[in-house]
């Protein structure tokens, strides 16, 4: 069934209440920037992660690190370990798939064997920086969104209970353009296409966050 007025207005909420902290790191002069929205750090992180510099992608995606384990206490050990083991091979790597503006598939970031990016959650962080308006977020709590039965793209997620992260395969890959394409097509149907595919993740991702998780699973199974 479509969605109701007053779910609409519910995740158009969601969307524009998206308080997700807009930080990043300025790893010349070694101090966080606090950005003004999160806009900015989109355009930072995006600048940084498309340079031919070797060193300024390095730090674009110790940003992608710093940026997503915002709220998570060892999150400087995800990010020292990230900068103290990858190599300028991993990274130059990297740097070819994105040439001309290209979006690489999750499989292929993957196969770049970057440190601390082996599962969905910050592959497809980095690719939602490259490109917001088409990309966006799978990680586990948007996996919270599936629910038996229902005939949505996430319910058909590997990810099982004992799994720590949501593993790269073929499959996932399929079911993330999925996602991505559900998301556009949310945007499409209510909000005649005025946000962006990111922005609808993240009102999703704001619902669950903000304990509303069976309204946003409401919300997504009726969309």
């Amino acid at each position: 069934m479509p969605l109701t007025p007053a779910q609409i207005a519910q995740l158009q909420d969601a969307i524009t209440g998206y308080a997700f902290p807009a930080l990043y790191f300025g790893f010349n002069n070694n101090v966080e920037v606090t950005a003004q929205n999160m806009g900015q750090v989109e355009a930072a992180l995006a600048d940084q992660l498309k340079s031919q510099e070797l060193l300024r992608t390095k730090h674009g995606l110790a940003n992608v690190l710093y940026w997503g384990y915002a709220q998570i206490p060892y999150r400087w050990k995800r990010v020292n370990n990230f900068v103290s083991k990858v190599s300028d091979r991993q990274i130059t790597t990297f740097q070819s798939l994105i040439n001309d503006n290209n979006i690489p598939t999750p499989t292929a970031v993957y196969r770049c064997r970057l440190p601390e990016y082996s599962g969905m959650s910050f592959i497809s962080k980095i690719l939602m920086f490259l490109n917001p308006c088409d990309y966006c977020v799978l990680d586990q709590q948007l996996a919270k969104l599936r629910t038996p039965g229902a005939p949505k793209i996430l319910n058909d997620l590997i990810f099982g209970g004992n799994e720590t992260q949501i593993r790269i395969t073929n499959h996932n890959e399929a079911v993330y353009n999925g996602w991505r394409n559900e998301c556009a097509m949310i945007s499409q149907m209510y909000f005649q296409g005025i946000y962006r595919v990111v922005d609808i993740e993240r009102g999703f991702f704001n619902l669950i966050q903000s304990n509303n998780l069976l309204d946003a699973q409401a919300i997504y199974n009726d969309a």
